[in-house]
C-alpha cells in the first residue's frame, strides 16, 4: 500500500509539472485571437489600428498590402523582432497570403513573449477579393 501511495504522489507532482513545462515555451497559436476584416478596416480608417505585420516576401508586399502595414518576412522575423518597436503586450495584427506563414510568425512572436497577437481573418486573399483598401509600392 505504501508503494502505491508513493506512485500516486509521484504522478500527482509530475503531471502538473509536465503540463507547465509543455505550455511554458511561449504563446500557443490556439491562443491567438482573430480579428475580423471589417473591424480591421474600420480601425485603419479611424486611425486606431494597431501595428499590422505582413509576413509575406518583400515582393508580395510591394505588389500590395494593408494600409500602414509593416513587412517582415516570416523567415526573417526571429532576427528582426526589434524592428517592430512595440512592447510585448501591445496589440499586433499578423497576416500573410492565406494564413500558413502567419501561423509560423505567431508561434515565433509568442515564443518571444508577445501576448496580444491577432490573426487577420481571411488574410490577404480575402482582403483583396473584397475590394478593401490597399497600398502598394509599384
Amino acid at each position: 500500500m505504501k508503494r502505491f501511495l508513493n506512485v500516486v504522489a509521484a504522478v500527482a507532482v509530475t503531471v502538473p509539472g509536465l503540463a507547465y513545462a509543455l505550455a511554458a515555451p511561449g504563446l500557443q497559436v490556439e491562443q491567438v485571437e482573430d480579428i475580423a476584416a471589417d473591424e480591421m478596416q474600420q480601425r485603419i480608417e479611424e486611425g486606431t489600428a494597431p501595428i499590422i505585420l505582413d509576413v509575406r516576401r518583400a515582393d508580395e508586399f510591394a505588389a500590395g498590402h494593408l494600409p500602414g502595414a509593416v513587412n517582415i518576412s516570416h523567415d526573417e522575423l526571429g532576427d528582426r523582432l526589434d524592428e517592430l518597436g512595440i512592447e510585448l503586450g501591445e496589440e499586433l495584427v499578423v497576416y500573410c497570403r492565406s494564413g500558413r506563414r502567419a501561423g509560423i510568425a505567431e508561434k515565433i512572436l509568442g515564443e518571444a513573449g508577445f501576448t496580444n497577437l491577432r490573426d487577420l481573418e481571411g488574410h490577404w486573399l480575402e482582403w483583396k477579393a473584397a475590394g478593401r483598401p490597399t497600398e502598394s509600392e509599384e
